[in-house]
């Protein structure tokens, strides 16, 4: 069993079902250079992507925060713990240079996960600011990723999809309660953030405008995730308000 196929079967046991590649030089082609990948590991030729598409990773998660409920990030905690414990002898054992890299730790090791996304062919964009999946659609998130000193290569599962310019239906414009969504200019960033600080309860169990999209309905998240996620994104715009 090669090795791509190794970590892959690895991930899938914790519902990180998502997983792309992309080559060091695609996704530097991509961002400033400040986001380069060269302090992380210099010998980095190509990079493993890994996420989740709809609510399998939830599901192990789920326990786990009930027994660190009073932890400050207990999702983030979850994520290194069983990547790290699910791969780690594997690239160990190959013989890999590797390094891992997560998107909580922009600030620190700042590497854009958007840019991996986009150079893995993993998502699309979206009229929401949020990637799309064309099996998951906005149910997905990006969780970590693999920087290797080996050639690895998937077939990229969303090249070129970008459905929302030609979408008739267009049900999240309608969806957003703050109206914060338009065929024009996409989401409203100010807007949103704006409603969810005076009206909070009203987008407390899902972003109506996600919740909405045409795509990947069968796979949306479960309800106590929604409220998960809902809770932790207005705390952040609480701080940003509060900072700024």
């Amino acid at each position: 069993m090669d090795l791509l196929t190794r970590l892959t079967d690895a991930l899938a046991a914790y519902g990180l079902n998502l997983i792309g590649t992309t080559s060091r030089a695609a996704y530097e082609a991509l961002v400033p250079a400040t986001y380069g990948l060269e302090p992380l590991l210099a010998q980095t030729r190509s990079v493993i992507v890994i996420g989740n598409g709809g609510g399998a990773f939830w599901t192990g998660f789920r326990p786990y925060a009930t027994r660190h409920a009073d932890d400050p990030h207990p999702l983030d905690d979850y994520t290194v713990e069983v990547v790290e414990r699910s791969l780690t002898p594997i690239l160990a054992s190959s013989g890999a240079r590797y390094r891992y890299a997560y998107p909580f730790r922009f600030w620190t090791e700042p590497v854009s996960f958007m840019h991996l996304a986009q150079a893995a062919g993993l998502a699309g964009p979206s009229r929401l600011g949020i990637m799309l999946h064309p099996v998951y659609g906005p149910w997905l998130a990006l969780r970590a990723a693999v920087l290797l000193d080996r050639d690895l290569h998937l077939p990229p599962p969303a090249a070129g999809f970008d459905p929302c310019p030609d979408c008739a239906e267009k049900p999240c414009i309608q969806a957003c309660p703050a109206g914060a969504v338009s065929a024009g200019r996409g989401w409203d960033i100010q807007g949103c953030v704006q409603y969810r600080l005076t009206a909070s309860q009203d987008c407390a169990d899902a972003c109506h405008a996600r919740y909405q999209c045409v795509y990947g309905r069968q796979h949306r998240y479960p309800p106590d995730a929604l409220r998960y996620h809902q809770a932790h994104s207005l705390a952040t715009m609480r701080k940003y308000r509060e900072d700024t």
